[in-house]
């Protein structure tokens, strides 16, 4: 009977980096996944994340990004693949707003270089933007996004050369410590089961199939991409990636155009699921269509009609921070989810801390601000 030093679930995200780190520390891994990754019924589909530094949602973040793009960087070094791409990121927000004035001071406080613009000055230099005075921009140079699927692809066949095995088809539906053993079983729907001394749950928008006790809700997101007309949308052209609040507090996000299509997001709104099937196709419910038109209507142009959009799914926890914590008191299992849909460009460093605590080494980052207990949970 073969015990693992460190199982991974759920290896969409941040599992197909907690794998390949444990590798690289010399551990016994295995990575297992209900898919085949990447796939698209979770979080990290759909080609591109944003990779942003100066954090609108709060400096408790800065510490863990600027570390997420070094082993990025270190990466795409080893491997000579393509996977982050600096074209600046572009946050434009009223003045008086939460949102500029958390990426403002978290880029002062952490020496992120960031260039403001008023709204004049931003028209000038990507004129296809409009807005009125009250709103302001903060350009950040070494930001940029990031190619999800190659991401992880590279992460699991990185894993895979070290000697880490893979279980993919593996629907897990019960992880338990066996305190006779000293061991942690992860069962599956068909009764297999795995054994490891340590095991990493990050099973993302589905983890409360595992545990439902846990505080997370699944969220259905639509994005699309869209045929442009002006080619300074085009990233050869130099247009950037974008963070963008309106004054009614919707957010959106998008990059570049490449091949022709520009893709755009909202990050907030969408429907509360409870089950895979209600993460349904894009266009299922009529305000798929018009969820960026506020956006293109009012203040981004040269762009034509939709070509296409697509789902995804968020796990929001109630505060939408993460949660990332030990879910035992024997601390051998732990926890990534509630990443509430900001979460991919952070899938380098939290693989890196959750492989360097279950190998019981020492992290040097504070994650007390994402611990479980926060909501009162009784889980031990």
């Amino acid at each position: 009977m073969k015990v693992y030093d460190v199982a991974v679930v759920g290896t969409g995200s941040v599992g197909s980096a907690a794998g390949y780190y444990s590798s690289t520390m010399g551990a016994s891994v295995v990575q297992i996944d209900s898919e085949y990754p990447p796939h698209c019924k979770g979080s990290h589909h759909g080609e591109t994340r944003l990779m942003r530094h100066a954090y609108a949602e709060g400096e408790k973040y800065i510490p863990l990004v600027l570390k997420a793009q070094c082993l990025w960087n270190d990466l795409e070094l080893k491997t000579n693949k393509p996977i982050f791409h600096r074209v600046g990121v572009l946050n434009i927000a009223p003045k008086n707003t939460d949102f500029y004035k958390n990426v403002l001071m978290t880029a002062q406080q952490y020496n992120i270089p960031i260039k403001q613009y008023t709204t004049l000055e931003i028209q000038k230099r990507w004129p296809n933007w409009t807005f009125d005075a009250s709103y302001i921009g903060l350009f950040e140079p070494d930001a940029g996004y990031l190619n999800a699927p190659l991401a992880i692809e590279t992460y699991l066949s990185e894993s895979r050369k070290i000697g880490a095995s893979q279980l993919f088809g593996f629907e897990v539906i019960k992880i338990q410590y066996c305190e006779t053993r000293d061991f942690v079983i992860i069962q599956s729907a068909d009764g297999k089961e795995v054994y490891a001394k340590q095991v990493i749950v990050c099973a993302g928008t589905w983890i409360g199939k595992i545990f439902p006790e846990l505080p997370v809700q699944p969220k259905r997101k639509v994005f699309e991409w869209f045929n442009i007309s002006d080619q300074k949308l085009s990233e050869e052209k130099g247009f950037p990636a974008f963070a963008i609040q309106l004054k009614n507090s919707a957010t959106y996000y998008g990059f570049p155009a490449k091949n022709g299509q520009i893709k755009i997001g909202r990050h907030d709104g969408g429907q509360n699921i409870s089950t895979l099937n209600e993460n349904s196709e894009y266009e299922t419910y009529t305000n798929d269509a018009i969820e960026v038109e506020g956006l293109l209507k009012n203040h981004l142009s040269g762009v034509e009609h939709l070509s296409h959009g697509a789902a995804c799914s968020y796990d929001m926890s109630p505060d939408e921070d993460f949660i990332i914590d030990w879910l035992n008191s024997k601390k051998n299992i732990q926890i990534v989810t509630g990443l509430s849909g900001h979460g991919f460009k952070f899938v380098s460093v939290l693989g890196w801390l959750m492989a360097q605590r279950a190998l019981g080494k020492a992290i040097d980052y504070d994650l007390s601000a994402f611990r479980l207990n926060r909501f009162n949970d009784k889980t031990e």
